[in-house]
């Protein structure tokens, strides 16, 4: 019994730190009252995102350190409401049994308006074409105050 829990709890610690949540307030001169989250989540089936600037700011060395960003990490901003461009690596990774393909879009730029008093998500979006059609490959925008509404989405392009 003794080594089932010792187990048990190996197992959880080595999932847990297999993952790391990144926050920032991107502008300290803001007040809290005009500033919304915005949280990129990563998901290695629907996409996963490694941030790099934030109004043309880079951001990287800040929110990431040393520190490399992976598919179960999650990334929280806090930043000022109003217009708002990110700009991010995406990664798409497809798997069957027999093998892995990731897809790479560097460089992309989301910009929109963000409300204050909102809570936003940036989250991948993978729609099928049918099958054996391949996917189409999105990144979104919603909007989780309170519900879980799709607010935009950017085409990436298709596997």
């Amino acid at each position: 019994m003794k080594k089932l829990l010792v187990l048990s709890i190996i197992s959880l610690f080595l999932f847990f730190s297999c993952s790391s949540t990144h926050k920032m307030v991107v502008d300290k001169n803001v007040s809290a009252d005009q500033n919304v989250t915005v949280t990129f989540v990563n998901d290695t089936m629907k996409g996963w995102f490694s941030i790099k600037e934030w109004n043309n700011k880079d951001i990287v060395n800040d929110l990431y350190g040393n520190t490399s960003i992976g598919s179960n990490d999650k990334t929280i901003l806090t930043v000022p409401a109003g217009n708002t461009s990110f700009t991010f690596n995406a990664y798409y990774t497809f798997s069957n049994q027999y093998s892995s393909t990731t897809r790479t879009f560097k460089g992309i730029e989301l910009r929109y308006n963000l409300e204050q008093g909102r809570v936003y998500q940036i989250r991948g979006i993978i729609k099928s074409l049918g099958l054996f059609k391949g996917y189409e490959l999105f990144v979104g925008i919603f909007d989780v105050t309170g519900s879980d509404k799709l607010l935009k989405e950017w085409k990436l392009g298709e596997s």
